[in-house]
């Protein structure tokens, strides 16, 4: 029944191992503690031995948690010790230094400069002129130039052709003269020649001499992997010539022609395949792309190849030739220090990049059987409320648990802010990432996720069950919607995870079959029942089942990436998530009619013989019916023939409020943490010193709230006194993360309707009571979002009880 969810105030269940905390009376004075806390630790201690045996709080044991990660093996963490930056700088220092020992160094920067000026700058100045020169004459609107007249229409055209080919020219002639290629003088008289005899080309008497070398070079690389193909290897086959004779300057033109053929052949398909049959326009563009891309990929097997990348590769492959050679001969290789090293870092680069890539491989292979294992273990062990230590002892007039708890007043002073928070359980969650992966480059960039807009809860929900943790902690998010252009830098995955939660929303809001949550009276989601609590699960609804842990999985995205939904959650559920104990206030707030008969009544004394007398019939132990679990069911083994004496009442009510809490929905709560806990685990949970409204507000972010439009929009529970003019104006002077904590403290939720505090139902109120005293911090009542205040006797001293009320999870009515 977490539908029902009302919590009275900040409330911080003890856990099994805590010891008790000292309580106080509504009207008790601060100087009363220490007895009542002796009195309360003497009733606990008391009731201690007919409860011990009730498991009102589960053993940690029993809790099927995910098994924490495990550190990455110490290889895999030597690996990574260094980057790959840096293995690529020793390997450039130990060729530099081979090259210094060699006396090769100055030739090798000779080659540096001549290929930095022919491939590089001449090479892309002859190819952005083509390009550009071709493009702008394929798009140039005839018609328009026709206009003009005849004339300039040619003149233009000619000047256009003659600047992009004069260009072209320039850059091809260039390109012979720096690689020694051979040019032809088209006019003798023109030409010039250096006292070596070399061409003396100057800038404008480049039209006499002919690149013939340039063309010679471009044909022979187009046409060798042809000759290759249909001589060269039939010949070899043939017995006529070996391979072995063929010189590395044409093994280099078949390699480069070859890559030009194949990226050309996949333009020719791209062109005529039925994908690109749609727009002019657009085929020409993805044409271009292609084009383009061919080009790219052959540019770089011809700048891999250009005479000083071939000395690199031959200074860090040849060793490893010889050390082969010595293995095989039984003898130590001779080779120089720089030699050792290179090889070492070679192989340290090596091993590191084939260790990022199966272990990404194998994540991504073995993430969705490791989910599914996750969910087998959480249908095999439904969930289990916690509750707090003392649950359902009678201490004077109250039961533990409804009983305010004394916080120190500093507690404000001495708790993190929200951000901050956040921000810790964020680094905890990537140090603990990077502890189990043994590095930061073994990890993704992105998580890359394709959703269909009008499928979007049914594409989100496999994309992400299957994905591997490491993916979806990624620094960053990108989604594409199918169909749609555009780049995610940030706004898409804004947008998707405001679209998964409102449609959460709007499924919870309807009876459909596939949703998997549903609205409570709070408005806040808890899961629906699906009608499986016990016995095998049907395959029909096991899809179901792997939404929740899907689904699980997103609300920890959503705090791990900073991304609040559109929805609120349910306070318990959140208390489950950080596994902190339910208490009488939960159950009491959860549905007052259930507590005021079923519970209040058998607490009081003599109650079960009261209620049996009223019930006509024993009080046995057997659940009460709930909206998820109709049917009532036995708390205990043989609990239809045990009966409900003043001796086991204790443990009656608390198995009878743990079995109300969660009955019905064990399974789906248990699949909705695994999710949840996969991401962010609980021992993450735990050092971020969250509380269950932080959580809250973590999930469902933080609104700007208008404090003019909140006051106007409240009552003040009759007249209004100075108390009320004090509380409004330190509203005002919130900062909106106080306001938003004010809001979950006393709504239970952190968002607002639609129509912001004028459609809150019912309406925010603020009274001032008389009980109590000023020491006593405020106390809420969420059922009926109201915050009861006390006459405090200053604006300073209602800042100083109000504060740490917001902030701690350890004072509270009901």
């Amino acid at each position: 029944m977490l539908s029902q969810t009302c919590s009275s105030g900040p409330y911080t269940p003890v856990s099994s191992s805590r010891s008790p905390m000292a309580f106080r009376t509504p009207g008790s004075s601060p100087s009363a503690v220490a007895n009542s806390a002796a009195t309360a630790a003497a009733a606990v201690a008391n009731a201690a031995a007919p409860s011990a045996a009730l498991r009102s709080a589960p053993d940690s044991e029993s809790q099927p948690l995910l098994p924490r990660a495990a550190e990455a093996p110490l290889l895999a963490r030597l690996l990574l010790r260094l980057s790959g930056r840096t293995l690529r700088l020793i390997l450039l220092c130990c060729f530099f230094c081979n090259l210094v020992r060699r006396g090769q160094l100055q030739a090798w920067g000779r080659d540096v400069l001549i290929s930095v000026e022919a491939d590089g700058l001449y090479l892309m100045l002859f190819i952005g002129s083509l390009t550009t020169g071709v493009i702008t004459l394929t798009n140039l609107s005839v018609e328009r130039l026709l206009e003009a007249g005849p004339l300039q229409a040619f003149g233009a055209l000619t000047l256009l052709a003659s600047a992009h080919g004069f260009l072209c020219w320039i850059a091809m002639l260039r390109i012979c003269l720096l690689r020694e290629l051979p040019v032809n003088c088209l006019f003798h008289w023109f030409c010039r020649y250096t006292k070596e005899g070399a061409p003396h080309v100057p800038l404008l008497m480049s039209w006499a001499w002919f690149p013939y070398g340039f063309f010679s070079i471009v044909f022979e690389t187009l046409w060798l992997p042809w000759r290759f193909i249909f001589h060269d290897v039939p010949s070899a086959i043939a017995g006529e010539g070996g391979l072995d004779a063929i010189p590395w300057s044409v093994w280099r033109e078949v390699v480069i022609g070859t890559v030009f053929w194949h990226c050309m052949a996949f333009v020719v398909y791209l062109g005529r395949s039925e994908a690109l049959r749609r727009e002019a326009a657009d085929r020409r563009f993805l044409l271009f792309v292609g084009i383009a891309c061919g080009l790219g990929c052959t540019l770089a097997v011809f700048y891999l190849t250009v005479p000083p990348m071939i000395t690199f590769w031959k200074f860090l492959f040849r060793p490893w030739q010889l050390i082969a050679q010595g293995v095989l001969q039984y003898r130590l290789p001779q080779l120089a220090a720089e030699q050792w090293v290179a090889c070492l870092s070679f192989a340290w680069y090596v091993g590191r990049g084939v260790y990022i890539g199966t272990r990404g491989r194998y994540e991504q292979w073995s993430a969705r059987q490791r989910m599914e294992d996750t969910l087998q273990e959480a249908l095999a062990h439904p969930f289990r409320a916690e509750l707090e230590q003392g649950f359902g002892l009678i201490h004077g007039d109250h039961a533990v648990g409804l009983i305010p708890r004394l916080v120190s007043l500093q507690s404000h002073e001495r708790s993190k802010g929200l951000s901050e928070k956040q921000r810790k359980l964020i680094a905890n969650r990537k140090e603990l990432l990077l502890r189990s992966v043994g590095g930061r480059a073994a990890l993704p960039s992105q998580l890359q996720l394709t959703i269909r807009r009008q499928s979007l809860l049914e594409d989100t929900v496999p994309a992400l069950f299957d994905r591997p943790v490491s993916e979806l902690l990624a620094p960053k998010v990108s989604v594409k919607f199918d169909g749609e252009a555009g780049i995610d830098a940030g706004g898409l995955a804004r947008e998707w995870f405001d679209a998964v939660g409102r449609a959460l929303g709007d499924q919870a809001l309807s009876s459909s079959a596939k949703s998997v949550f549903l609205l409570g009276p709070d408005q806040t989601l808890i899961p629906r029942s699906l009608g499986c609590d016990v016995g095998d699960v049907p395959q029909n609804q096991l899809e179901q089942f792997r939404a929740l842990v899907a689904l699980g999985r997103f609300m920890a995205l959503a705090v791990f990436h900073q991304r609040p939904l559109p929805v609120s959650f349910s306070l318990i559920l959140c208390k489950h998530i950080l596994r902190v104990p339910v208490d009488m206030g939960d159950v009491r707030c959860l549905d007052p009619e259930f507590y005021n008969l079923r519970v209040a009544r058998v607490l009081a004394p003599n109650g079960p013989d009261r209620v049996a007398a009223e019930l006509g019939e024993p009080l046995t132990f057997m659940s009460a019916a709930s909206e998820h679990c109709v049917e009532p069911r036995e708390l205990k083994p043989g609990g239809a023939q045990t009966k409900v004496t003043e001796a086991n009442k204790t443990e009656y009510v608390q198995l009878l409020c743990e079995a109300y809490l969660c009955g019905g929905i064990r399974r789906e709560i248990q699949c909705l943490l695994q999710g949840f806990w996969d991401v962010l685990p609980p021992e993450v949970l735990r050092d971020s010193a969250l509380g269950p409204r932080e959580l809250s507000l973590l999930l469902s972010g933080i609104e700007r709230l208008d404090a003019e439009q909140w006051r106007k929009h409240s009552n003040c529970g009759g007249r209004e006194t100075q108390v009320h003019k004090w509380f409004w104006e330190i509203v005002r002077e919130m900062d909106n993360e106080q306001r938003s904590m004010l809001l979950h403290f006393t709504t239970g939720s952190s968002r607002l309707p639609i129509g912001g505090f004028a459609e809150l139902r019912p309406p925010f109120s603020v009274s001032v009571t008389d009980a109590g005293s000023p020491e006593h911090l405020p106390h809420s009542h969420t059922c009926a979002n109201h915050i009861v205040l006390h006459r405090y006797k200053s604006k300073d001293n209602v800042r100083e009880k109000l504060l740490p009320a917001l902030f701690s999870e350890d004072f509270g009515f009901c």
